[in-house]
């Protein structure tokens, strides 16, 4: 690409983003458009605590509209979901079938005088280290924080916060705005990144994987024997080593960023 479309392409990226945050800052939390201020706090109130044995699950789905959403490790061996709210009733938790379901989807902020108000309402997730499951997760204000969960799948859809991992095997994050930091991937990785950082410790690929962002940088630490497609539209690409013989592929491309694996 040439000078004068770097240009142009870097002007209507960053059009993009400013379209994006005026979106952001004209929405309310339940999707409908208002121009009136927000008022927050964490709530800390508990509107539900309950304890599940590890065999009793074999997968987690979180749903949540405003506030973070943490996983840490537990003291009895057991999974405990413990919620944060105001109301009790627009919350569901549900296990069927090996599947445990958290659903904090129906929150709705308040109005007062012209300024919405609305509570953070956190769910924390406590579960042993060791557990196989595949965790599901989809928020649309808030961060997402999880410990080392090395035998375990997470699958993430984030509209705006950020994503901080442990060690994990498998990943696939999707994330409109914020930075998405993971500590160790033992098998696979895909990640779609609008605007923000991706930084991962270390990677130990054994299938094939995509990280692709829009507007920020990617750096991996260390990578095994894999071969690393990487391409930057705007911004610098260094690879300490890249296997081009390798039978995994891992695929980075970025729009605005630089890319950078240190190995």
């Amino acid at each position: 690409m040439n000078n004068r479309g770097l240009i142009i392409a870097l002007i209507i990226l960053l059009m993009i983003v400013i379209i994006l945050l005026i979106a952001f800052l004209g929405l309310s939390i339940n999707g409908k458009i208002g121009l009136q201020k927000w008022n927050s706090k964490k709530s800390k109130q508990v509107i539900f605590d309950n304890s599940y044995e590890v065999s009793q699950i074999g997968n987690l789905e979180i749903l949540s509209t405003v506030g973070d959403i943490k996983f840490e490790e537990s003291t009895d061996g057991k999974v405990r979901v413990v919620v944060y709210g105001e109301k009790e009733e627009e919350l569901q938790v549900g296990l069927n079938e090996n599947q445990l379901k958290v659903d904090y989807a129906q929150y709705r902020r308040k109005r007062f005088f012209g300024a919405f108000h609305f509570y953070s309402n956190d769910v924390m997730i406590y579960l042993p280290k060791e557990v196989a499951y595949e965790i599901s997760v989809k928020a649309n204000y808030g961060d997402v924080k999880a410990i080392d969960l090395p035998n375990s799948t997470m699958n993430i859809k984030e509209d705006c916060g950020d994503v901080i991992l442990g060690k994990v095997k498998n990943v696939f994050v999707k994330n409109s705005y914020g930075d998405i930091k993971i500590a160790e991937i033992s098998n696979k990785v895909e990640i779609e990144s609008e605007c923000g950082d991706v930084k991962i410790g270390s990677v130990n690929l054994m299938e094939n994987s995509s990280i692709v962002n829009s507007l920020g940088d990617i750096k991996i630490g260390e990578a095994n024997e894999i071969y690393m497609d990487a391409k930057t539209d705007l911004g610098d690409v260094k690879i300490n080593h890249n296997n081009r013989h390798a039978e995994i592929i891992l695929k980075i491309q970025n729009s605005c960023g630089d890319i950078k694996v240190g190995n």
